[in-house]
């Protein structure tokens, strides 16, 4: 295992014991069972960053751990910020709120992110859709694609956000999009060759099943505080 490789299994084993935190003393979630597909959704995302921003995070997670902090707790109570405001006010004292440099950070990344993903929900509804709204202001139902990612955020620090806007602004220099190698790592997690493939595949499972398939379900559920 190389460097890079090594770091992004640190994060994701740091990771999985905050989650597994979340709600601790109550009954866990079935996303909280499935450690293979938390680390192969988490993987995805890890495994398309720039080595800066993989270890700036690895440099959160750590420091996060010695300040006794739970950053996946943390995102999920900045999501009730919206969802449920009355007990995202009774939580916010676990929280470290963002600066603002962060905020504006994030807010930068999480356009340049949410622009990506809108091209993916138009050339592949069925795999990227999968039933979560784009935007905040669709908010019901299912937390937004927007809300989730930018709760995210706001958990990293000025150095990672900005490790990360410097590496989403140089792939698009290139012509690439990281929201699109995120999406192609997570279906070759689920044994597909590529993006035209797996769409194909959850096209013809929708159309014969009548059902949506979720791609990335552990990762992305969100567990009740």
């Amino acid at each position: 295992m190389d460097t890079n490789q090594a770091i992004t299994e640190k994060i994701i084993a740091t990771e999985w014991e905050m989650f597994i935190a979340v709600n601790e003393g109550e009954e866990r979630a079935s996303c909280q069972e499935d450690a293979e597909t938390f680390g192969g959704m988490r993987r995805a995302q890890y495994d398309a960053w720039s080595d800066e921003t993989r270890q700036a995070y690895l440099d959160d997670l750590e420091a996060a751990k010695q300040a006794g902090r739970n950053l996946v707790e943390e995102k999920y109570i900045h999501m009730m910020q919206t969802t449920e405001p009355s007990k995202y006010e009774a939580l916010l004292p676990r929280v470290k709120l963002p600066t603002e440099a962060a905020l504006s950070l994030a807010k930068d990344v999480s356009d340049m992110l949410l622009e990506q993903t809108r091209l993916l929900f138009e050339d592949y509804p069925y795999v990227s859709g999968h039933g979560r709204p784009l935007y905040s202001e669709l908010d019901y139902g299912y937390t937004s694609v927007e809300t989730y990612q930018l709760c995210e955020l706001y958990t990293y620090s000025e150095a990672t956000l900005a490790a990360l806007k410097k590496h989403i602004r140089a792939l698009a220099d290139a012509g690439g999009s990281l929201a699109r190698m995120i999406l192609e790592n997570t279906v070759r997690y689920y044994g597909y060759e590529s993006l035209d493939t797996a769409e194909a595949a959850t096209k013809a499972r929708v159309d014969k099943l009548g059902i949506q398939v979720s791609f990335g379900c552990c990762a992305d559920e969100e567990c009740e505080l």
